[in-house]
């Protein structure tokens, strides 16, 4: 066993009392320590700093209103002065009120506006003037006149015929100048007309980029939308004003269409035509034989075949038009006629005029391509007018031969006339070469 624990077994239970200075210094430490630490039971410093901060206050609201002492003095107002202090004619200091009073009297009721003033009261009577009997109405095509342009003093010019001109511009609720119109479709020309005959320099902008500094200009607007055009003018003195106004442009449709089927067999065939068109609200149709309809989609049946144009006009809800014309429409038919330039005789011998997709691999019989035929008729002469070979039936073509001999080769004439099996007739003539082997 160690000393330290002899000690502490020996002094555990002994008892120890401090004298009288001892005991008092630990009672003064414990008293600040529980000063400065906030109990709500207790006073201490954070109840100390709240006091001394409403006393504070207190001296300073003092101080200053006992500076400004000045006795209220009430103020009766008639109806009408009430008008005034409730439109901003009579200023009230911010923080008063006013105090409604009933007169046993007459039974009407005053009003007395307490503020604080030295003078003596007085009793204020006010009358709405008559250019404040109504509110004035806005105008979004008129920038008002700078205040800073022009002194209030004079004005107006005292010229009753000039009343409306002002001595350094015009009045702020008219127009400066007036447009050919505000809306339209494009491409829209306006004309601009400067109302202002005085010598000012004119600065026009229309709202898409450009400029003008002509009095009267003319200008096209082509995109649709919405253009704020503003003339900003400056007199000899220094003088500024503006004046603006909003012109729309509308959009303008788009007329596209399709015709259905693509190759029409004409007259058995049901025209469809698909209509494509964008913006647009009406819509006329012209078929090319004297037939029109105003349906969305329409169907025409053609009563023969022929080259047909064919036209669409679209107008928007603002009459905006756009129109799409397809010139000879069925040009594409299946009733067609067509023969090639050249071809090479079989030396072997004549074939009688039958052709075969073997045969026309080598070119060795001239006769046509073609639809839709009914009626045929095919003639050949040579240079100098002789006929060598004619043929009334589309399946049998030239070979190339005249009486069984193998004709000279050189450039040879053809005509061809009959007609297709809607009825329409053709009549063709070309040349085709003879190439020797």
């Amino acid at each position: 066993m160690g000393v330290r624990e002899l000690f502490r077994r020996k002094l555990e239970n002994a008892t120890i009392i401090p004298n009288v200075s001892v005991n008092s210094k630990l009672m003064r430490r414990l008293a600040r320590r529980e000063f400065v630490r906030f109990n709500p039971y207790r006073f201490n410093i954070y109840y100390l700093g709240g006091i001394l901060l409403v006393a504070i206050t207190a001296a300073v609201l003092l101080f200053y209103n006992n500076g400004k002492s000045d006795k209220l003095i009430p103020v009766s107002i008639s109806d009408d002065s009430r008008k005034a202090v409730s439109a901003g004619f009579i200023n009230i200091p911010a923080g008063k009120s006013i105090i409604r009073e009933a007169d046993k009297s007459d039974k009407n009721t005053t009003e007395t506006i307490k503020y604080k003033r030295k003078s003596e009261p007085k009793v204020v009577s006010w009358k709405e003037p008559e250019q404040y009997s109504e509110p004035r109405e806005k105008n979004s095509n008129v920038f008002p006149v700078s205040n800073s342009s022009f002194s209030k003093k004079g004005l107006f010019t005292e010229s009753s015929a000039d009343n409306k001109k002002l001595k350094g511009g015009y009045r702020n609720d008219e127009a400066l100048f007036e447009p050919s119109a505000t809306s339209g479709c494009p491409p829209l020309k306006i004309h601009f007309n400067n109302k202002v005959k005085s010598s000012y320099t004119t600065s026009w902008s229309f709202g898409d980029g450009g400029y003008s500094d002509q009095k009267n200009p003319d200008w096209i607007f082509d995109v649709e939308g919405e253009y704020k055009v503003v003339l900003s003018m400056l007199g000899t003195d220094g003088s500024k004003t503006s004046s603006s106004v909003i012109l729309t442009v509308y959009p303008k449709p788009r007329a596209r269409f399709e015709i259905v089927p693509e190759k029409a067999v004409i007259p058995d065939d049901e025209i469809r035509f698909i209509n494509y068109s964008t913006d647009g609200m009406h819509f006329v149709w012209e078929f090319g034989d004297g037939s029109t309809s105003e349906l969305y989609e329409p169907k025409h049946k053609y009563s023969k075949f022929s080259n047909y144009n064919v036209s669409l006009i679209v107008s928007s809800e603002y009459g905006c038009k756009d129109s799409l014309i397809v010139l000879n429409a069925f040009s594409g038919s299946e009733y067609f006629i067509d023969f090639p330039n050249a071809f090479i005789p079989n030396p072997e011998g004549p074939s009688g005029g039958f052709y075969s997709s073997k045969s026309d691999e080598a070119i060795q019989v001239f006769h046509p391509g073609f639809s839709g035929i009914s009626d045929y008729q095919l003639k050949i002469f040579s240079k100098l007018g002789i006929l060598i070979f004619e043929s009334n039936d589309v399946n049998i073509g030239w070979d190339g031969y005249f009486k069984g001999q193998l004709s000279n080769p050189g450039v040879y004439i053809w005509k061809v006339r009959g007609s297709f099996r809607n009825g329409e007739p053709f009549i063709k003539m070309g040349d085709v070469t003879l190439l020797g082997n």
